[in-house]
């Protein structure tokens, strides 16, 4: 395997809930069909991911794309078309990948900006505490329950 894919696939693979260790990333069948399906993530990990690897392949391209992306549009580009064919299952957000007090900076560090648009106007006209929100009202709007205000 090229040195920058086995490079590329070790960041991405370190994202998942899974984070496999360098011994357990050698075993790994990476030529068998389907196999990022038994990796995890979400959605914020994927964003994450697709910012940090866009920048990645500036300069190790070899071994990932045929032609030298020479624009931030095709860096972009190949950055979603690996994550198209190799990134792991998104899976959704739980209350467990929150802590006991959930601020507003822990939210914007764990949801996507789709989750986090969502989850603002689920939360529009409830009672928030100070910096953050209660944690019974996101164990709501996770279970996608009404909410009580």
């Amino acid at each position: 395997m090229n040195e920058n894919l086995r490079e590329a696939l070790q960041l991405m693979l370190g994202l998942t809930d899974e984070q496999p260790y360098s011994e357990d990333f050698d075993k790994i069948n990476f030529k068998k069909e389907g196999w990022y399906k038994k990796f995890h993530w979400t959605a914020k990990m994927e964003e994450k991911f697709a910012t940090y690897f866009s920048d990645f392949i500036k300069t190790k391209w070899k071994g990932i794309t045929d032609k030298k992306p020479t624009s931030k549009k095709m860096m972009d580009k190949v950055a979603d078309e690996f994550i198209m064919n190799y990134a792991p299952v998104t899976r959704p957000l739980s209350i467990a990948d929150f802590t006991p007090t959930v601020s507003w900076a822990h939210l914007d560090e764990v949801m996507s900006k789709r989750e986090r648009k969502a989850f603002n106007e689920w939360m529009f006209g409830q009672t928030t505490a100070l910096h953050g929100v209660y944690k019974s009202d996101l164990s709501r709007w996770l279970a996608h329950l009404p909410n009580l205000d």
